[in-house]
């Protein structure tokens, strides 16, 4: 659910889901300022997938999604709430292995919503810790049995004004397979610079994400990225198409590398566009009763994301 916001350390540049953002006090090494000023912050996210054919036959799907997260902040504390919905463009869906051969699309949208609890406590000017609990819901018609719920706790170090790291030790559980915990480790240099390099390096119990940017100004830059991207478990809808899947769960998950081109502004805006490609794509299908797990490989595609982040 929360990827520190997911195996090897030879990893291609990738990028952050958040934004190096400008600070407001330039002579604060970690760009603090006053936490009983309240700040808002609106994301809103386009992503575009090309036409991936399945392994397995000759049908395809072409994949759109729309995210809007909205952020309040004030006294250490901070609230979130998320809203995601993700299209499917079929093309042939009775040739996917998953349908048996029937005519009908195996789904068209799925819908997300988060909430989101956070608590920031600076023990001093190099260490933190930040308390965070988490709810969502990811469905494509009945909401029963699509709950994900997850509490953590991020300890943050930052020994020069280069270097920080953040652990992460979380425990999530999701309505269709329980629970489990896992550990997350976010190693970011020159993070507060808006000249010249800065990269990131995460590695977690779920897949490792890094990137490489380069500040042109203090408005203009670049990134190189590699991540994970794609829906997170989604409950089927009870009288779904996807043969032994009724009220079961599907994950569409892959891997991205691409390059990243932003313009910043302020201390949250700034507007990003990405070109991507998209590769070891599958989706993989839990049955209602836990029991019953298929996967299903996709080709490669190229897609793209579109970000517009405004401070209220």
């Amino acid at each position: 659910m929360r990827p520190i916001f997911e195996k090897s350390l030879l990893l291609l540049p990738a990028i952050a889901v958040l934004p190096i953002t400008a600070f407001a006090d330039p002579n604060d090494r970690r760009g603090r300022h006053d936490s009983s000023v309240p700040e808002r912050n609106i994301e809103i996210e386009y992503t575009s997938v090309g036409d991936s054919l399945s392994s397995t036959g000759d049908g395809s799907v072409k994949t759109s999604g729309v995210l809007i997260e909205a952020e309040y902040e004030q006294n250490n504390w901070g609230f979130t709430f998320g809203f995601e919905r993700w299209n499917y463009q079929w093309t042939k869906p009775e040739a996917l292995p998953f349908i048996n051969g029937i005519g009908t699309d195996p789904w068209s949208s799925f819908t997300t919503l988060q909430l989101g609890l956070e608590y920031e406590q600076e023990i001093n000017d190099r260490w933190e810790l930040v308390y965070y609990v988490e709810a969502e819901s990811s469905y494509e018609k009945q909401t029963a049995g699509s709950n994900e719920y997850e509490v953590g706790l991020d300890i943050g170090y930052e020994p020069s004004d280069s270097w920080s790291f953040v652990l992460n030790t979380n425990y999530e559980y999701l309505d269709a397979d329980g629970g489990e915990f896992g550990v997350d480790l976010e190693v970011t240099w020159n993070d507060h610079s808006k000249e010249g390099w800065s990269g990131e390096l995460e590695i977690s119990s779920e897949f490792p994400e890094s990137r490489l940017t380069y500040h042109f100004s203090n408005a203009f830059s670049t990134t190189l990225f590699y991540n994970d991207s794609g829906t997170n478990t989604i409950r089927l809808a009870d009288d779904s198409p996807v043969t032994g899947m009724q009220g079961g769960y599907l994950e569409d998950e892959y891997q991205r590398v691409g390059a990243r081109f932003a313009y910043e502004w302020g201390h949250e805006g700034y507007l990003s566009l990405s070109i991507h490609k998209n590769f070891n794509r599958q989706m993989a299908f839990l049955d209602s009763t836990g029991t019953i797990e298929s996967n299903f490989n996709f080709e490669d595609a190229v897609g793209m994301s579109l970000i517009l982040s405004i401070e209220l």
